[in-house]
């Protein structure tokens, strides 16, 4: 279940109202933060 209604990565373009730095996504990314799929999001490289 979503904490809130968006999340976003820190320096992003996103509109929030949450931002987040890297972390760990487990099960589905409701947010679209693990572009690479590889579990790990909002990362910078």
């Amino acid at each position: 279940m979503p904490i809130t209604s968006d999340v976003d990565c820190e320096g992003g373009s996103g509109d929030g109202p949450v931002y987040v730095g890297r972390v760990r996504v487990i099960g589905p990314d409701e947010y679209g933060l693990d572009h690479d799929s590889d579990g790990i999001g909002c990362e910078t490289s």
